[in-house]
């Protein structure tokens, strides 16, 4: 009778397991994807530009890491500092979010580096230039090119004049060049710690000097951290990518802004890019575009991976425990699809 029953009863857990709704193998297999870095190791803020058939980037770090491909597709290696040296107006200290632009026949560096005067981690704006990505850049000039004016340095060529009072004393990060349809660049900045501000001064043609006779001004500011300005044109107009929050955690996050105007963006639009609830990243910011075969761009970020393995860290990542956890700012890459003059991820790339 037990053996009947034992049956009976197994064969009723069985059947109730095969009418019960179960999610399709490739829906269990998307809640657990996430992409996978093109380039596993410390890389963050990445800057990356087209070279040759593939691309070069530069990151934040010890005189600005540098990584490169020689085919779109194709697997990355990492060449050593971009920098020959910090400039004179520097204290030893690590280069941030540098920008990486080919200017005629010369390579182009900007980045910002510590200076004296701005307290512990305060930093100033620079250019170096060099023949080719893949050699060293020398810094040009014996000032910044963008620094407050009450920093211990040379007079820079942009001094944040008249001094606003409202935001902190902490110096200028995250450079990025914007180059317009007729051909003029300018220089996008940060001032550092909140609340933050996103500047835009024009350069000279050749790209090494803030032009004579211009002054920088802002064009966004938030109480919070806004950070690594990227400037596009569309035809529907501006459209500006940002890193919003703090990089240390899981929340950080990449934002789209658009603007009818390259000089006011009082009524620009924004939304959400990139997001660990849409990429299963862990801090996806720090972002660059750069052109890809046959005219589609790219885009190229950082997240939080841990444990030496290309998976990105949990939400409940701590960055304190950073060391312990072997967590890097890895390199991610993906083509994106303008909708509308909206950007979004048409495709995450592979390694």
């Amino acid at each position: 009778m037990r053996r009947l029953m034992g049956g009976a009863l197994g064969a009723l857990a069985l059947l109730v397991t095969l009418l019960a709704p179960t999610a399709p193998a490739d829906a269990v297999a998307e809640s657990r994807w996430s992409p996978r870095p093109i380039l596993h190791g410390n890389f963050a803020d990445p800057a990356v530009e087209r070279f040759g058939k593939g691309y070069v980037g530069v990151a934040t770090g010890e005189r600005a890491p540098r990584a490169w491909t020689r085919t779109s597709k194709g697997t990355w290696s990492e060449g050593g500092p971009a920098l020959r040296r910090l400039p004179g107006w520097a204290r030893p200290g690590d280069v941030w979010a540098a920008d990486i632009q080919r200017v005629g026949g010369w390579w182009l560096l900007y980045f910002s580096a510590p200076v004296a005067g701005l307290g512990e981690s305060g930093r100033c704006t620079g250019v170096a230039r060099s023949r080719s990505p893949q050699r060293l850049f020398v810094p040009v000039g014996s000032a910044p090119l963008v620094c407050p004016a009450y920093a211990d340095v040379p007079a820079a060529q942009d001094q944040l004049l008249p001094r606003d009072p409202t935001l902190p004393r902490a110096g200028t990060i995250d450079p990025s060049v914007y180059v317009d349809p007729s051909g003029a660049r300018f220089l996008l900045y940060k001032t550092d710690r909140i609340p933050s501000s996103i500047r835009i001064v024009q350069l000279s043609s050749n790209g090494r000097r803030i032009r004579t006779g211009t002054v920088s001004q802002e064009l966004l500011r938030s109480p919070g951290v806004v950070e690594n300005p990227v400037l596009i044109h569309r035809p529907e107009g501006w459209v500006m990518l940002l890193s919003e929050g703090d990089y240390t955690r899981c929340a950080y996050r990449t934002l789209w802004y658009r603007s009818a105007s390259l000089l006011d963006w009082s009524v620009a639009q924004s939304g959400v890019l990139l997001d660990a609830a849409s990429t299963r990243l862990c801090g996806p910011g720090g972002a660059d575009l750069a052109d890809g075969p046959g005219g589609r761009q790219r885009i190229f970020l950082h997240g939080w991976t841990c444990h030496r393995k290309p998976r990105p860290c949990g939400s409940g990542f701590d960055w304190s425990k950073r060391e312990r956890q072997r967590a890097v700012r890895s390199m991610y890459a993906a083509r994106l699809r303008w909708t509308a003059g909206l950007p979004s991820v048409a495709e995450w790339m592979k390694p």
